[in-house]
């Protein structure tokens, strides 16, 4: 016994020692839970401990006072019945703090021996313990400070010393060596190793699920993103002018239809426009047709997709003004607009950021009886209040909103539906090249300031 685990388990009474006695099996009095059996094989009651230079002292009851048991060099191969025999031979059983079952023939690591909350040394060196993972059951133990498990087959294993003190952290004395401070800088380290392809693991059935899930939405982000940004690169062109190239090259000229079908074939096929598209394009015709404004202001001209469907279901003599606040795409949508055959008189487009307060003054529009928000849906809020705050929208008008509900607008949604000044009316429609997408776009009737 050594002074420094002597001093360790606070023991001031002998162990009580049956180290050497060939015990095979550990086996308490006969009770009902415990009934007599006829092995022949030698039990750890039967025997006497061993004999020491000082006395075991017993309590009043007969059992020993001690703290320690040890059960070294036996043949034990499993510990059933240890919590009865120690209850059997111990005062104090709650307070064993030293159990030695060193060189036995443990195939693993009892369980029994978690429920001695005050055990602070633990030896267990030269059994047959083959599996690493059985080491994580002592964690539970607050007060383990000295450990052995050398001798066994889990020696053998790659990252064992750095298994143990991290599976342990609270140990000082690992097979009786000491635990220095570049130990657990080490254990650290190979934990974060090993630790990382088991966390991926762990959560790769997460990820595909996702995967699965939402792979309308990665592939939204694919094509939006990653590729996008590839081309950019690959070609040194901005997506505006590879569009523009792309209808310039296969639509005809002055044949605004056939442009929107080059528009649809080129997001379908090759980059992804995140226009309006030809289902919500035939709600935004089938209105202009049905309404016949004089005047229509679109807040997002995009590529003039939207644009060219207005222009085409205008009355004659009707205005519609266009306001794209992206200077390339604002130029190549123009382009766009002229080749399909329409003039400054019928299309108007302007690059500003902040245009509904200077409509009046600067672009002669006294009020709009068709608009349309195709921005950015955050906006859309506060370019509808800036709308109402400048008397732009007579009783009656149109507010048409794309991509209500992808990527969204809520506030915007609440306040329409809220506020009393509209009727809202909602129809529910799918991405362009992605239906799985549920979006939507707002049809309010403005009634007035009320």
């Amino acid at each position: 016994m050594s002074k420094r685990d002597y001093m360790n388990t606070s023991v001031q009474e002998p162990p009580l020692d049956y180290s050497f006695r060939s015990i095979h099996v550990i086996q308490g009095q006969p009770t009902e839970h415990n009934p007599p059996t006829h092995d022949s094989r030698l039990d750890m009651i039967s025997e006497e401990p061993r004999s020491g230079l000082r006395p075991i002292k017993h309590s009043k009851s007969g059992k020993s006072l001690t703290q320690s048991l040890w059960l070294n060099n036996n043949v034990l191969s499993d510990l059933r019945d240890f919590n009865h025999v120690v209850s059997q031979l111990l005062e104090h059983p709650e307070n064993l703090a030293w159990i030695d079952l060193s060189f036995n023939d443990l195939s693993s690591i009892d369980p029994i021996l978690t429920t001695f909350f005050n055990l602070s040394v633990l030896y267990l060196h030269g059994n047959s313990i083959h599996n690493l993972g059985e080491v994580n059951k002592l964690a539970v133990l607050p007060r383990l400070r000295s450990l052995t498990l050398h001798g066994n087959p889990i020696e053998e294993e790659k990252g064992y010393r750095q298994y143990v003190l991290c599976s342990l952290p609270r140990i000082t004395t690992f097979d009786f060596s000491g635990v220095t401070k570049a130990d657990r800088t080490t254990a650290e380290v190979t934990q974060e190793r090993t630790m990382s392809p088991a966390i991926a693991l762990a959560f790769l059935p997460l990820v595909v699920t996702l995967l699965v899930r939402y792979r309308h939405y990665f592939r939204l982000l694919m094509r939006t993103v990653l590729l996008r940004s590839f081309r950019d690169c690959l070609s040194g062109l901005r997506i505006e002018e590879r569009t523009f190239s792309y209808v310039l090259t296969h639509a005809l000229p002055g044949d605004p239809a056939h442009i929107l079908t080059t528009m649809d074939h080129w997001s379908s096929h090759c980059e992804y426009l995140g226009h309006m598209g030809p289902v919500k394009g035939q709600i935004l015709m089938r209105l202009v047709e049905e309404k016949a404004p004089a005047c229509v202001l679109e807040l997002g001209t995009h590529y003039g997709y939207s644009t060219l469907l207005i222009a085409r279901a205008l009355p004659p003599d009707s205005r519609l003004l266009t306001v794209e606040w992206n200077p390339h795409t604002a130029a190549v949508a123009e382009k766009l607009i002229r080749l399909a055959g329409f003039d400054e008189h019928t299309v108007s487009p302007y690059l500003l950021n902040e245009v509904i307060p200077n409509l009046r003054n600067q672009h002669k529009l006294s009020r709009a009886d068709l608009v349309l928000l195709a921005h950015r849906p955050r906006c859309y809020l506060r370019d509808l209040q800036l709308l109402e705050a400048h008397a732009l929208l007579p009783a009656g008008a149109t507010v048409l909103a794309d991509h209500v509900l992808f990527p969204g607008a809520p506030r915007f949604l609440q306040y329409v539906k809220n506020c009393g000044r509209y009727r809202c009316r909602l129809h529910h429609t799918g991405l362009p090249d992605f239906p799985a997408i549920k979006d939507g776009v707002a049809q309010l009737t403005y009634a007035g300031p009320g």
